[in-house]
């Protein structure tokens, strides 16, 4: 259902994302003589400062959306402690345990950890986006848009991880010998702040074919036939589960209560529209070499993703790692594959339809309130 009311805070982070879009455009006319990526003439760096100061900013000072008031309030129970041992990081979300810990040695304010988490979760997201999409205020448009950004704020530990995953974007998209392991090392990393991570490892070596091959359709039907068939071959997942990290989603009910519903097929469609689109120019999409490949075989793997958590909505969670090469891919497709004379048709079309989709995914944005940032606003 769409909702077009909005929240003090909404209208905030919308004013400051168009604003923000405009300064991007406006610093065209400033431009730097290095490449990103994807071998677009990199923006000014004011480009990039602007939107770490806002986000980052509003952010850290939240104490609400999803399990940020649950991390507030358990780092207020903490206690000092002299013994911050390496050997925590080796171990399964040692990781995170260690830097809260660390914090808390530091300061008693809980507000100070959240602010750590928002900028070890957006900073590198943002550099990422800079560095690798075009045009970037497209790309920032839909980092709120597509719901990247309220997100954040929810999930705290799984974007936290897939922040130091995105660092490894360089080793991801590089044919060089040796690539592997160095991308190994900041999935490594991650999994130590969220074990999901580790899935990544995977993925490298998925991604990393050539475009429309089989082995992609074949992806996507598979995720459909598992989504249709999904209640024969429950008993053997809810099996597997016990045996990881994850047993309490076997035990607790989680897929058998009925209380959790689906992914949205809004989801879908906006994960499969772009690959077609990219489909019927795929010539032009040759313009990105190999990296093009990848991003398209990551935006199938997306959608299948996405295919699968209409299911149960907790399959979505994978995406996320997904999410910052889904909006890279999404914003060079409708401004760069298509013909250059329907361009302005498919970025229109592209900002109007993410708005809307940004109001039916339930806009995390309206559950904000801060003892910092405009403190006391209520929702309209």
């Amino acid at each position: 259902m769409f909702s077009l009311n909005f929240d003090f805070h909404e209208i905030i982070v919308w004013v400051a994302t168009i604003i923000i879009c405009l300064i991007i455009m406006a610093t065209r006319a400033f431009p730097l003589n290095a490449k990103g990526g994807l071998g677009q003439p990199l923006p000014n760096p004011i480009c990039l400062i602007f939107p770490i100061v806002f986000y980052v900013t509003f952010s850290g000072l939240r104490k609400t959306i999803g399990d940020t008031y649950f991390y507030m309030y358990e780092f207020e129970l903490m206690t000092e402690q002299s013994d911050l041992s390496p050997q925590l990081w080796l171990t399964s979300n040692g990781g995170f345990a260690w830097i809260r810990q660390f914090i808390r040695n530091i300061t008693d304010d809980p507000q100070v950890f959240i602010f750590v988490c928002a900028v070890i979760s957006l900073v590198p997201a943002l550099v990422v986006l800079y560095r690798y999409s075009s045009p970037f205020e497209l790309a920032l448009y839909l980092f709120v848009a597509a719901g990247y950004f309220g997100g954040s704020m929810d999930g705290m530990r799984q974007y936290m991880a897939t922040a130091i995953v995105l660092c490894g974007t360089k080793y991801l998209f590089s044919l060089k010998k040796g690539s592997f392991f160095k991308y190994a090392i900041f999935v490594l990393i991650a999994y130590c702040i969220h074990s999901s991570a580790i899935i990544m490892l995977a993925i490298y070596f998925v991604v990393r074919r050539k475009a429309w091959r089989l082995s992609s359709y074949l992806i996507l039907l598979g995720s459909i036939i598992a989504t249709i068939c999904f209640d024969a071959i429950l008993p053997s997942f809810l099996g597997a589960l016990e045996e990881t990290n994850y047993s309490i989603y076997s035990t607790g009910g989680w897929f058998t209560s009925g209380e959790n519903g689906g992914s949205s097929i809004f989801r879908v469609i906006f994960a499969v529209a772009p690959i077609v689109i990219a489909y019927l120019n795929r010539d032009r999409m040759k313009m990105l070499g190999h990296i093009g490949d990848i991003l398209v075989n990551m935006a199938f793997l997306n959608a299948a993703i996405y295919v699968v958590a209409m299911y149960n909505w907790i399959f979505a969670r994978v995406a996320i790692y997904l999410m910052m090469y889904y909006i890279i891919f999404t914003a060079w497709v409708v401004y760069y594959a298509v013909n250059p004379k329907d361009r302005v048709v498919y970025v229109t079309g592209t900002v109007a339809a993410f708005f809307l989709y940004s109001r039916q995914i339930g806009y995390q944005i309206s559950l904000y309130q801060s003892d910092y940032f405009f403190p006391g606003r209520k929702l309209f």
